[in-house]
């Protein structure tokens, strides 16, 4: 996020909405887990498949969002190592998030379906 604000061209504004957005995204799965939200509220929901199909979302909108941002600053601007490092850190990230994905899936294929009661 620091490495691509401020945001000097159009495509820097979707990256750092997609980067943001995946935060802020993050950061409520990691509460949902620390407090114990997901036995607590006994709703009828496949917290794993939920958290799947967010992660796969995710992952799509930072493979894009990464080519978008190296691809608008590859010619010569100033400011312009800063951002290619950002495009860089928005890639390492799509990686993390495709295992991500890819680890989910697993699990919600190898474990049964169960709703908490």
């Amino acid at each position: 996020m620091a490495l691509a604000s401020p945001a000097w061209l159009g495509a820097t504004h979707w990256f750092l909405f997609v980067v943001v957005s995946a935060f802020i995204a993050t950061l409520i799965w990691i509460f949902v887990y620390l407090l114990g939200i997901r036995e607590a509220l006994r709703l009828p929901i496949n917290w794993i498949l939920t958290e799947l199909i967010n992660t796969a979302i995710m992952t799509f909108l930072y493979f894009i969002a990464f080519i978008v941002q190296l691809v608008a600053w590859s010619p010569n601007y100033a400011y312009k190592g800063s951002n290619i490092a950002a495009g860089v850190f928005g890639l390492f990230n799509f990686i993390a998030y495709a295992a991500g994905t890819y680890s989910l899936y697993m699990e919600w294929k190898g474990a049964p379906v169960t709703v908490n009661q």
